[in-house]
């Protein structure tokens, strides 16, 4: 079943601030805040009670909230995924709804989705160029931690003190490979500390 801007939770008329919904009311009925006895909020209205004992429905959808609130909607929306959705909504409001919008409304709406549209447009495509540019810096510092990890691995394989000494020359000429980044630049310590495990376990 296609979602509503209710259903779909975007709009929540029951976090409205009740005060203003009085005023909004108010207006829309052209009548008197002071009027007004009593407001309850059905689900798709507002069932008014006045003071002198008369009853009304107000729709949500005519009152100026609900215009803000699907500006709102729009704006939350942080993909495109998110807003075709909000899209979708919209069309079905329009559809079953129509009667209670505004053309103003709706070309708010319209001008807003449009503007977000453009907006995550722009975003993923510098969140793109971003993601190439950082690519060589990431792949080169895998290869920093692959590279470290397979000597933690053959020098914890180091029996000796003397077998242990002849890796580091080697080493520390493969070091400079890497002597831009940290992990490379403190990859000769896991030398000196196998060096001292060594000496420890045999003193």
């Amino acid at each position: 079943m296609a979602e509503t801007l209710i259903t779909s939770g975007a709009i929540d008329p029951t976090q409205w601030p009740l005060a203003r919904v009085w005023l909004e009311v108010s207006t829309a009925l052209g009548v008197a805040p002071r009027t007004i006895d009593r407001l309850e909020f059905w689900r798709h209205q507002i069932w008014v009670k006045l003071v002198d004992g008369r009853a009304t429905l107000v729709s949500f959808r005519a009152l100026p909230l609900w215009t803000e609130q699907g500006l709102e909607a729009v704006q939350r929306c942080c993909d495109r995924p998110s807003l075709d959705r909000l899209g979708d909504i919209f069309s079905t409001e329009i559809a079953r709804y129509g009667k209670h919008y505004s053309s103003e409304t709706l070309e708010q709406w319209r001008r807003a989705w449009g503007q977000r549209a453009q907006q995550l447009r722009a975003k993923a495509i510098r969140q793109a160029q971003e993601e190439e540019r950082l690519k060589p810096i990431r792949d080169r510092q895998q290869a920093c931690q692959q590279w470290r990890e397979s000597w933690r691995t053959v020098l914890q394989h180091c029996r000796s003190l003397e077998f242990l000494d002849t890796l580091a020359p080697e080493l520390e000429r493969q070091i400079q490979d890497f002597s831009d980044l940290a992990e490379g630049q403190t990859a000769m310590q896991l030398w000196h500390d196998r060096r001292r495990e060594l000496i420890q376990a045999t003193a």
